[in-house]
């Protein structure tokens, strides 16, 4: 099977060298290319694509209105976002991402076009990875490459008992953990949290700088609690909530009785900067046995996995989002077969959790 793809983009030059990005893969079939929104739309009813790649900003019809009409026509088409890298791309990239968007890519700033060619077939491979698991077929390979190996798909499976579970009588932090589908999900999360929420929350959802701002800013317009891109040296605060900078670790820290973050540029984990695994190592050291309730969301690979198993050595309760739900059941399924999750639930039905878990209504 073949992934039949569109390009929509304003730019006869990006439009030419995406194109020719998506040759270089022997699974790839170009389907065709359009100048905006509108012609898309057409081109999308005649071609049936399984994936669109749709730049932001277009005349006619963006890339928002376009978004908002493939995901009401054509829920199973898949969309990749292509953001330039300037504030208000990545302000229009985050509500795409939100809406249903599965993922995005920048566009190089480089003048080189070899270059500029080679960085996006590189950007690309994780994307189109990503479409192979979604319409599980073979993992993808660029013409001339051997095949790697299979990639895990999100097929049901019953995972291990897991230890036994504790469930904290306190608890003093929400941490949580996400990345691909993580900025839809963290919608259907947050924004369901009450103000009065009796714990401080801290989140990595894997994303470049700037991206994270805008997230932040948007969660907190929907939220009942406060959303901050978090900074160095910010007090944690009941009630609050601290989504970690794209580009930099974050961790907590005790300084006498306050819980502080500090942020760095240590070398990324799992591939990954901010990583999951990072905080949550970090939030055992210092929270100790005080209770920690943990959620893994959608996403790639297994960012979390080392994390969560090390506060399960102290005093943690771990949700993971349930494989019908996730973008991407990647991260929740490496806790899940780890034995580490306590509930997997709906993404929808995780804020209900959270609140009556915090009660002690969950037992």
């Amino acid at each position: 099977m073949s992934i039949k793809t569109l390009v929509v983009d304003d730019s006869v030059a990006y439009r030419k060298i995406l194109s020719e990005v998506l040759k270089a893969f022997n699974e790839i079939e170009l389907t065709g290319t359009a100048p905006n929104g509108k012609i898309a739309l057409d081109k999308i009813a005649m071609h049936s694509p399984n994936l669109v790649l749709l730049d932001v900003f277009m005349p006619e019809m963006d890339g928002i209105e376009t978004l908002s009409e493939i995901r009401k026509k054509y829920p199973s088409i898949y969309v990749v976002m292509i953001s330039g890298q300037t504030t208000r791309n990545a302000d229009i990239t985050v509500q795409a991402l939100e809406m249903g968007a599965i993922d995005f890519i920048m566009k190089p700033k480089g003048q080189d076009p070899n270059e500029n060619f080679e960085q996006l077939k590189k950007d690309f491979i994780p994307i189109l990875k990503l479409i192979k698991i979604k319409l599980n077929i073979s993992f993808i390979k660029p013409l001339g490459e051997k095949p790697v190996g299979m990639p895990v798909v999100s097929a049901p499976h019953i995972p291990p008992p897991h230890l036994k579970r504790i469930v904290p009588a306190v608890f003093s932090l929400l941490a949580i953990g996400s990345s691909t589908g993580g900025p839809e999900a963290l919608g259907k999360v947050i924004p369901f949290l009450p103000a009065n929420l009796p714990v401080p929350v801290v989140i990595v959802q894997h994303m470049p700088p700037v991206f994270t701002k805008f997230l932040a800013e948007s969660l907190n317009k929907k939220s009942q609690v406060n959303v901050l891109e978090a900074e160095e040296g910010m007090e944690l605060t009941v009630g609050k909530v601290y989504l970690a900078p794209g580009g930099h670790h974050m961790i907590i820290r005790q300084e006498g009785q306050k819980k502080i973050i500090c942020l760095n540029d240590n070398p990324p984990e799992n591939s990954c900067r901010p990583a999951v695994d990072v905080l949550f190592r970090s939030i055992a050291n210092t929270y100790g046995n005080n209770g920690i309730l943990s959620v893994v969301l959608t996403g790639m690979g297994q960012d979390g996995l080392n994390g969560v198993r090390t506060l399960k050595r102290h005093n943690c309760y771990c949700i993971t989002q349930s494989s019908s739900t996730c973008v991407v059941y990647g991260m929740p399924r490496a806790v899940d077969e780890a034995g580490l999750s306590d509930k997997s639930l709906p993404v929808d039905q995780i804020p209900v959790f959270i609140q009556s878990i915090l009660k002690g209504e969950i037992k």
